[in-house]
């Protein structure tokens, strides 16, 4: 296991970015949204009793950062299929500022560049640390939550992209229906429902 060393303080400076940074961003992947999957994951981590094998701060950055490609490009089909190589364009600049060690900056990248495409396809992260499972995780989760399919409903104007999801939002509900098949940590879903 690879030890952090993310500081709180770290940590807020991130959040501050993210939240300056992502004021323009339509709220598919706005702040809210980021802020949810960031809660999400932090309730995962607690709910399993993770926290000796999850450094929280770190996890927590790792969220808040998974859709920061968004802050220079647009949702559409196209860069939706190209998510993980835009975000490997935008996010190295955008840790520069933070002063992380070489060791976070790893685990916290892998967990932003592997966020992707656990729906519809179903390409989940067993194979590699917590970190990306819980990100993607919390990710999906927040991406089949009825907050987010009314969003979907009340922004489908703002793109084409947005308009086409809109017309195939029922997939979300059978996603709702099969989502442990979505998850790498699919127990969570009992732990969700027990709290």
């Amino acid at each position: 296991n690879i030890i952090s060393t993310m500081t709180t303080k770290q940590l807020t400076k991130i959040e501050n970015y993210v939240k300056k940074a992502t004021i323009n961003v339509d709220s598919q992947h706005g702040y809210p949204h980021l802020l949810r999957t960031k809660n999400t994951a932090t309730q995962i981590v607690n709910l399993l009793k993770l926290n000796s094998k999850i450094d929280i701060n770190l996890q927590q950055a790792a969220c808040l950062l998974h859709d920061i490609h968004h802050i220079k490009y647009k949702p559409s089909f196209l860069n939706w299929l190209r998510e993980s190589k835009l975000l490997h364009q935008v996010l190295p600049p955008v840790l520069e500022q933070f002063n992380l060690n070489e060791s976070d900056r790893y685990i916290l990248s892998e967990a932003v560049y592997k966020h992707t495409f656990s729906f519809p396809f179903r390409l989940l992260n067993k194979k590699y640390p917590l970190y990306a499972q819980i990100v993607q995780d919390a990710d999906t989760l927040d991406f089949l939550s009825e907050i987010r399919i009314l969003d979907l409903k009340k922004n489908k104007n703002k793109s084409r992209f947005y308009r086409f999801l809109s017309l195939i939002s029922g997939l979300a509900k059978y996603g709702q229906k099969n989502i442990k098949t979505r998850l790498n940590i699919p127990e969570i879903i009992d732990h969700l429902i027990q709290n």
